[in-house]
């Protein structure tokens, strides 16, 4: 079976929120493949994940933590041929469902290639202060970094919900294994010679005791990846 889209959510260490993700995403976009790759969590988060009882749910387990690109690429692999569109999300429950849909939407009324959705098209400063400043700087700066190098608009390179044609997915290089493969996705789009569309989307950041992944040093191994870009790109 073919599906129109696929949606694939890397999941590590999860267990208090990858339940409701994936059953609500499951349950509004029945018509969807929903992949969800545990990158090897030590807590519950595959017990949670197996309660779902749906029949558009695949469930992949690695043995051991590889890091949310490694996670992602086999998402990738795995609905290439199987979906037309893939939607990237996250199991943290900082994205909303509507905000899911509204892609899907944009493809339907265009035709776009490639949407990302950006935390920052519509962010005012309360929000801006909710996820963080030190945040929103090192968003904001790697983001114009990016576009730099990649000669793309971007105004959240780093978002985790990005989608495009799984006919773009198979001319994509990825081999990242951490989270460089965030400006990797959007460098390889550029080597396609394609513009990134992005529509504004919500979002609840967690904190770092809540459960948030991300650190300084996810940072800097971006910084290090798009330098990397700038003396190699052409």
């Amino acid at each position: 079976m073919k599906y129109k889209y696929s949606f694939v959510i890397p999941c590590y260490n999860e267990e208090l929120t990858v339940n409701n993700v994936v059953s609500n995403i499951c349950d509004m976009f029945s018509d969807s493949l929903v992949v969800v790759v545990d990158d090897g969590s030590k807590d519950k988060s595959i017990n949670e994940i197996e309660k779902i009882k749906v029949n558009n749910l695949h469930l992949i387990k690695l043995e051991k933590n590889m890091g949310k690109g490694f996670a992602l690429r086999k998402g990738l692999d795995y609905v290439i041929d199987k979906s037309e569109i893939v939607i990237f999300t996250d199991a943290d429950n900082e994205i909303l469902l509507k905000d899911l849909s509204l892609i899907r939407k944009s493809y339907e009324n265009n035709e776009y290639s490639v949407i990302f959705g950006s935390r920052f098209l519509d962010m005012g400063i309360k929000e801006k202060l909710n996820m963080g400043i030190h945040r929103f700087i090192a968003n904001s700066f790697l983001t114009k970094f990016a576009n730099f190098v990649y000669k793309q608009q971007l105004t959240d390179m780093e978002t985790a919900v990005k989608s495009f044609k799984t006919e773009i997915g198979k001319k994509l290089n990825l081999k990242s294994d951490r989270f460089e493969i965030e400006p990797e996705i959007v460098k390889e789009i550029s080597h396609l010679n394609i513009k990134i569309f992005e529509i504004p989307i919500d979002y609840k950041p967690r904190t770092t005791l809540e459960g948030k992944k991300i650190s300084t040093k996810d940072g800097f191994y971006t910084l290090k990846f798009l330098f990397r870009s700038l003396i190699n790109y052409h």
